[in-house]
């Protein structure tokens, strides 16, 4: 059985992965545990397990409710998950947080400062885990709702008036064009332009996200891995997914 821990910044990512593992994996020998960790002694059951104990591939998915606090969670509890069987362990967090919009200016994606908050990770982790080698970080660029843009057809599903011609007006471009990461700072608030257009309102609720992620199949995770759009989903891609 090959164990991986995987801690995200919140809720939109905790079912995002979910879904995603499962419906890559076919819901086939995959076993996965939900829990929040927002303090350091917090580690508490939440929704959205699916269990299979029989399964090779067995995925914790740990949601500590701060995008600055994924990093922090990993290495306070590294030495633990070693210790309990765990193989690896993946870090995902938004690029967009307080702390990029204090270093750019203009509300401007800097691949430059992009690079920095990696290499600043990475440098981290290399100094501070006990096995940095097992540990694999990564950043959503600018926010996990940017490759959800890159897999637009789900919003034709969430309502008859949400064609392509109507969301490519809210976001100001065309989606099928262009790339979401590198395009959109701040993408949740272009899928709240969207959802505003049938006078709904998109605010990262379980629901939002749940509607969002039903109506996202397999091949679209594989045709968004290959349409050389959202690099950052991409390199999660090709590391998650044990071979």
């Amino acid at each position: 059985m090959i164990k991986t821990a995987i801690f995200v910044e919140g809720q939109t990512e905790l079912i995002f992965i979910r879904e995603y593992l499962l419906k890559t994996l076919d819901y086939q020998n995959i076993h996965v545990e939900c829990y929040t960790l927002f303090t350091d002694s917090s580690f508490n059951v939440t929704e959205y397990s699916f269990p299979n104990e029989n399964a090779d591939f067995y995925f914790q998915v740990i949601n500590v409710g701060n995008d600055n606090a994924v990093l922090t969670r990993i290495l306070r509890r590294e030495q633990y998950l070693w210790n309990q069987g765990f193989h690896r362990i993946f870090g995902i967090r938004d690029m967009y947080s307080k702390d990029y919009r204090e270093v750019v200016q203009n509300a401007t994606i800097s691949e430059e400062v992009n690079l920095k908050f990696m290499e600043g990770a990475g440098k981290t982790i290399l100094d501070k885990a006990h096995k940095p080698a097992n540990i694999h970080f990564h950043f959503a660029i600018m926010e996990t709702e940017a490759w959800i843009l890159g897999l637009n057809n789900c919003f034709q599903y969430l309502h008859p008036d949400l064609s392509i011609e109507a969301i490519n007006t809210a976001a100001g471009t065309n989606v099928d064009e262009v790339d979401p990461e590198k395009t959109f700072f701040h993408p949740a608030a272009i899928i709240e332009k969207i959802y505003s257009l049938v006078n709904r309102e998109y605010n990262k609720s379980n629901g939002d996200i749940n509607v969002i992620m039903s109506h996202i199949q397999k091949p679209d995770f594989i045709q968004l891995s290959q349409s050389g759009k959202c690099q950052s989903f991409n390199n999660l891609h090709q590391t998650l997914i044990p071979n």
